[in-house]
């Protein structure tokens, strides 16, 4: 039995680490470029977000070892300045972003350590249940495989239950201090992690031990100081930070959805976390009746934060998304783990407790693995990158989608200098990346645009799609093909992961004129098992 943790913790690290590289130096992630944009801009002096979409600790975190990246590449600074490590990220990228993946898969790993050393505390004896659970769960697999905060925040939201858990038997101030602190750390990580603060109180308020009040005021002072400490401009500029908040809340009545339907969506991610028809659903519920027997303010705890949650994402609408329950999946898997430690006491022999280890983890286990096959595979984008770097003359104008669902096409160093000059002139802070690029292109490239989009396409908030793409090369073609043949578009690289006529009826024409007045060069489809990636189209634009 001792051998268990470490089994499924390198089970775990094998899951996170296979794939970890996919697509790169290509970005197949739209999240990803943001994150890395933001960390690296706070390495140019100021430490201020230019918009609150995630709280500021994780970009602090990754600048962090970018400064340490940048010191290892250019040998203190002797060797290659500042503009060659900005000419490093534009050209050459793909440390910057295994740097942030693979600190994403430890924190998960870090975390999964800490689920097993609650077991321990809990029940020495028996399989960790919570953590096998955890370490196959696809959709933490899947979040570890990018360098998103939700992953920081699980290592944060871990630590928290550790000592929520041993305040609530407890009842000491350094339990309540430590339980603050990691819950303000989780919320600075990552939003979502607010529902710990309705599990930490319960905690507090239901401890048999009785603790003061003054140590739950101790508790959220320490929660406010890992909040500000972590993200300390959402202090310093509230104003801003009220008006990103504002522009969310126009993001979420931007399409119609229903709180009914998002709060089952909510329940379903619970009974299914380490995989559908996973027993780990029904040890939940065991596991709540165990507790109920033994511990009835204790199941209220683990209930209560499960409540906090529900109604946090049933009031979003994109509460629906797994990634945002790992805050709250410790718990969870813990109280899952009351449930299948019960069955396996039942059991008693070892043959049907590895039919219990099967049914509980299997189905997590196959899906996370095919995850990781999927990522090793052929990738369209790549395909029609090689085919467009060896049939679209070089200099040519190129009219794209976003890049993550687009072939990969270096710009120009003429339109790179056009950038940083546009873009120095206009104040933005975009001009340091642009002139960065300038100053090191590589040679070649194709003048490329990119199809201009609506907050409801992309599906995120007004203000963050008027500031990505402020500085970018846009080019809106609702008007139809002649705006982009106006602008000396040649070809245009359609994907079934952009704009198409359904998700963008304002492009309808521009789509319609594409099949009709345009030659289609060639098609790019994924095939099961063979190849992923979205359809891709290269069009010519007039005759071939």
């Amino acid at each position: 039995m001792k051998a268990w943790p470490w089994l499924i913790i390198l089970g775990a690290l094998v899951l996170r680490f296979v794939g970890i590289s996919w697509g790169l130096p290509s970005i197949y992630n739209g999240d990803e470029p943001h994150i890395v944009n933001l960390a690296l801009s706070f390495g140019g002096g100021s430490l201020k977000p230019a918009f609150f979409k995630y709280p500021t600790l994780w970009p602090y975190v990754l600048c962090f070892f970018y400064g340490i990246y940048f010191v290892a590449w250019s040998v203190f600074g002797k060797l290659r300045g500042v503009t060659e490590f900005i000419g490093l990220y534009a050209w050459h990228p793909t440390g910057f972003y295994l740097i942030g993946r693979s600190l994403a898969a430890l924190c998960q790993l870090a975390a999964l350590g800490i689920v097993v050393k609650m077991e321990r505390e809990r029940r020495p004896a028996g399989l960790p249940w919570a953590a096998l659970l955890l370490a196959v769960s696809p959709a933490l697999v899947e979040n570890a495989h990018s360098l998103k905060p939700d992953s920081l925040m699980m290592l944060f939201a871990s630590c928290a239950w550790l000592f929520l858990l041993r305040l609530f038997r407890q009842g000491d101030r350094p339990s309540h201090w430590a339980c603050g602190l990691f819950v303000g750390l989780a919320l600075s990580s990552q939003y979502t992690a607010a529902g710990m603060v309705a599990a930490a109180a319960l905690a507090h308020f239901l401890s048999p031990a009785r603790p003061p009040r003054r140590f739950f005021c101790e508790a959220l002072a320490f929660a406010a100081l890992g909040f500000f400490g972590g993200s300390p401009y959402i202090l310093l500029d509230f104003k801003d930070f009220l008006v990103s908040l504002k522009d969310l809340s126009e993001f979420a009545a931007m399409e119609p959805w229903s709180r009914w339907a998002m709060a089952r969506a909510v329940l379903h991610n619970l009974w299914v976390f380490p995989g559908p028809w996973s027993l780990a659903g029904v040890g939940l519920i065991l596991g709540a009746v165990r507790l109920w027997r033994s511990e009835k303010r204790l199941v209220l705890v683990f209930l209560g934060g499960i409540a906090a949650y529900l109604v946090m994402l049933s009031n979003n609408q994109d509460g629906s998304n797994m990634r945002y329950l790992m805050g709250l999946l410790p718990g969870v898997a813990l109280l899952s783990a009351e449930g299948l430690s019960w069955l396996e006491g039942i059991a008693a022999k070892k043959w049907t407790t590895v039919l219990l280890v099967i049914a509980a983890a299997a189905p997590g286990l196959l899906i996370s693995a095919d995850l990781d096959h999927s990522l090793l595979l052929a990738d369209t984008r790549r395909l029609a990158t090689n085919w467009a770097r060896s049939h679209i003359p070089p200099g040519s104008s190129v009219l794209l989608d976003m890049p993550d669902a687009s072939p990969d096409l270096p710009m120009t160093r003429e339109e790179a200098v056009e950038l940083c000059r546009r873009t120095r002139e206009a104040g933005s802070l975009r001009s340091r990346l642009y002139c960065g690029m300038a100053d090191t292109h590589p040679g070649g490239g194709w003048r490329v645009f990119r199809i201009r989009r609506t907050a409801v396409d992309i599906h995120t908030s007004p203000r963050h799609v008027r500031l990505s793409q402020a500085d970018a090369p846009m080019l809106d073609v609702a008007g139809g093909l002649e705006e982009a043949a106006a602008r000396g578009v040649e070809y245009v690289v359609t994907s079934s992961f952009g704009a198409t006529p359904q998700r963008a009826p304002e492009l309808a024409r521009f789509f319609a004129e594409l099949e009709t007045r345009a030659s289609r060069l060639i098609e790019f489809d994924p095939v099961p098992g063979r190849i992923m990636g979205p359809r891709l189209c290269v069009y010519r634009v007039g005759k071939p």
